[in-house]
């Protein structure tokens, strides 16, 4: 491994040795800077002007809601009469299926959001200029029009359009405007009328500037709540629209927990004794009976084919019964609530063993629906600035609306979608990577001895996982060794405990354990820690 040490050094240096680094690996699909034909080629685009194939909404007032450094502005809302309406910028206008521009943006299929740069889909002309709905300019949106009755969509149309935005807010500033409060309110009741979880917790924010490293810890609030359900709600409403319509997309797909890791998880909490169980969770589908799944689950662990009777294949068939799913959702926010009245250490492990169950979203050309949402169709549709999956549904769309064939076929979309699951993956990880080695260097540049009395939220050998806030905003980990020094420990089969050969338990999880910082593996990003 290599480490760094406390010594002088600069932080977008370091963050850009390993970009290289990675680059250098094939491990980096997202270069600093884009190819000049294509930047030459996105300079030449012209400005929006209104033609005969859009409708003129420049009348109504749509205000985009960012944090106050956005600059590429994807989406825009505005609510009159019962109506929300949902103006997402028009991407696919400018890039077309099989050109040079195109095949680059799906190369990369998102954006990357580093602490010291931003490595963009899109070349800059258009993320951050023709395409992002700036304030005051006339601009192409494909806007979705909602009517909503007792919080919930009833009916859904959606338009090529030309629209000019009001305002460009931020997130503080919607916060205390007198204009939106109502909308928070509606947002609140059409959030309040699923189930899904909320396991959404602190994002730590660092930026570079010339004096250092400044960290800021983001919570959600209702402004940020608020344009998450009106998205939310866009995103499904044109995952309906297009699905009936038999449209191949690239569907945003969540599963259920694995029972597996269900099972484990159930045994962690026996062994802590904290009376909380959690049910066995069902994948069964729309429309299917108990007695088929359980059909279904033994005949897969039999290694046997069962003969299925043949239904009418629509875009629901292979979504999980709602009232399955509901089920499963109910029995964890229950498990969070019961959580609540536990001991701070045994309320961090069960939180920590909830955010572990859930599976990673993916795209798929297959929908089985979206578990942490609670919802029967969904895509992303709402940022085709950063996203290529939104690309592709904008422009099944535009498809629809023009009565053309589907731009992309299943077997292209199935393909797009395994390459975008993967690129954001690579992104994830990338941003999370690069987000922990600045916060841990900006605790490496303290003058002063840093220690804390961290708490134990994770045993798995041969490391000791440690937050050293008690919100995880701050975190690291502790090999064994440093621990034991020559003496060999032990942690348990369920993760609860490290022991001596004799048995002797030396430290449990949820433990309060006093440690010091001991230096920073610049390649995974992680704050290595010692005893003190």
């Amino acid at each position: 491994m290599a480490w760094l040490m406390r010594e002088e050094f600069k932080p977008e240096e370091l963050l850009d040795f390993r970009l290289k680094y990675r680059q250098k690996q094939n491990d980096n699909p997202f270069p600093r800077q884009y190819r000049q034909d294509i930047i030459d080629h996105a300079n030449t685009l012209p400005e929006p002007t209104l033609d005969e194939d859009r409708v003129d909404l420049r009348h109504l007032p749509f205000v985009t809601i960012d944090p106050p450094d956005a600059k590429d502005f994807d989406d825009a809302i505005c609510f009159q009469n019962d109506t929300l309406w949902v103006a997402i910028a028009d991407v696919a206008h400018y890039v077309k299926p099989g050109t040079a521009l195109d095949r680059y943006a799906l190369s990369r299929a998102t954006s990357v959001y580093l602490p010291h740069c931003v490595l963009p889909m899109l070349p800059p002309r258009l993320a951050d200029d023709l395409c992002s709905l700036n304030a005051g300019v006339d601009k192409y949106a494909m806007v979705i029009e909602m009517k909503i009755e007792d919080a919930t969509v009833v009916s859904t149309k959606a338009h090529q359009a030309l629209i000019k935005v009001s305002e460009n807010l931020s997130y503080s500033e919607a916060l205390v405007d007198e204009r939106f409060q109502d909308l928070i309110t509606l947002s609140k009741e059409m959030h309040n009328r699923r189930i899904g979880l909320d396991i959404a917790g602190a994002e730590m924010r660092p930026r570079i500037n010339p004096d250092g490293i400044e960290l800021e810890v983001k919570w959600p609030n209702d402004a940020t709540r608020m344009i998450e359900a009106f998205m939310v709600a866009t995103n499904e409403a044109v995952g309906h629209l297009l699905g009936k319509e038999e449209a191949s997309l690239p569907w945003r797909c969540h599963s259920p927990p694995d029972r597996p890791e269900v099972e484990s998880l159930n045994a962690k909490l026996a062994a802590l004794d904290v009376g909380i169980e959690l049910p066995m969770p069902s994948h069964r589908k729309t429309g299917q009976s108990e007695s088929d799944e359980t059909l279904d689950l033994l005949s897969a662990w039999a290694g046997l084919i069962v003969e299925e009777e043949v239904v009418e294949s629509n875009y629901l068939s292979s979504v999980i019964d709602s009232e399955a799913r509901g089920e499963i959702l109910i029995s964890l926010r229950e498990a969070q609530y019961k959580a609540n009245s536990l001991s701070d250490s045994h309320k961090r492990v069960v939180d920590q063993g909830l955010f572990q169950l859930m599976q990673r979203a993916i795209y798929s050309e297959e929908n089985f629906g979206h578990f942490g949402l609670d919802l029967d169709a969904y895509v992303h549709f709402t940022s085709p600035i950063r996203r290529y999956p939104d690309l592709i549904v904008h422009r099944q769309l535009k498809a629809f609306l023009a009565g053309d064939e589907p731009v992309h076929s299943i077997e292209e979309v199935a393909e797009m979608s395994e390459h975008c699951s993967m690129r954001s993956t690579q992104a994830k990880r990338l941003e999370w990577e690069l987000v922990a080695s600045t916060c841990n260097m900006h605790l490496m540049k303290s003058d002063e001895e840093t220690s804390w009395n961290a708490r134990v939220v994770g045993l798995r050998t041969p490391w000791i996982f440690l937050d050293l806030e008690d919100d995880g905003s701050f975190q690291g980990r502790m090999h064994l060794a440093q621990l034991g020094g020559k003496e060999r420990l032990f942690i348990d089969e369920h993760g609860l405990k490290v022991e001596r050969q004799s048995g002797e338990v030396i430290l449990e999880l949820g433990q309060r354990f006093n440690c010091r910082l001991r230096g920073l593996d610049i390649w995974s990003g992680a704050l290595d820690l010692a005893p003190i």
